[in-house]
């Protein structure tokens, strides 16, 4: 089951329709703001986070980053780095899908991952097509094999960095 977005700024034919308040500080880069909004994301979007919810129970998680989620989950973002293979240019992806990430994710994963963290983490994506991307205390985790990585600052500056291609740091590694 995967979570559906309702856009409440839908025009004639499907077309969203962005509304742009003048003189306010933006909150993304240009650049980035133009890669999210080419994947389907705009100010306000929304989506029923119940499956999201129903799958972080999965792993007997309660709350979780709701608003986080509502507004990025069903969001694939192309960003660099990106390979060029003969005249094909390859870019980088991250998919953001709570159900799909909680699917991927072996119990004992999750509790290693956790474990490094500190704290309870939350599932919500992929990035790099092998990282699964987690939230736990407003910090974007990226966990892969028995490795834990973090992204520095809050959410939106990690969604920023993901966005210009920046990597994680290490966090730590668990014994397989």
């Amino acid at each position: 089951m995967k979570c559906q977005a309702f856009d409440r700024y839908s025009g004639p034919e499907g077309k969203r329709l962005i509304l742009v308040s003048s003189g306010s500080k933006a909150r993304f880069p240009a650049e980035v703001d133009d890669l999210l909004r080419a994947a389907g994301w705009f100010p306000g979007r929304a989506v029923d986070t119940t499956p999201c919810s129903a799958a972080w129970a999965e792993l007997g998680l309660t709350g979780g980053p709701t608003e986080f989620v509502r507004e990025f989950d069903g969001l694939t973002v192309t960003h660099p780095p990106f390979v060029d293979v003969g005249e094909v240019r390859h870019f980088d992806h991250t998919g953001f899908g709570v159900v799909d990430a909680v699917a991927g994710l072996s119990p004992r994963m999750y509790r290693e991952y956790s474990t490094l963290a500190g704290v309870d983490l939350y599932p919500v994506g992929e990035d790099r097509s092998h990282m699964t991307l987690m939230v736990g205390s407003g910090t974007l985790f990226a966990g892969v094999d028995n490795y834990l990585f973090a992204h520095p600052g809050g959410l939106d500056e990690a969604v920023a960095r993901i966005c210009a291609g920046a990597r994680p740091g290490l966090v730590g590694e668990w014994s397989p």
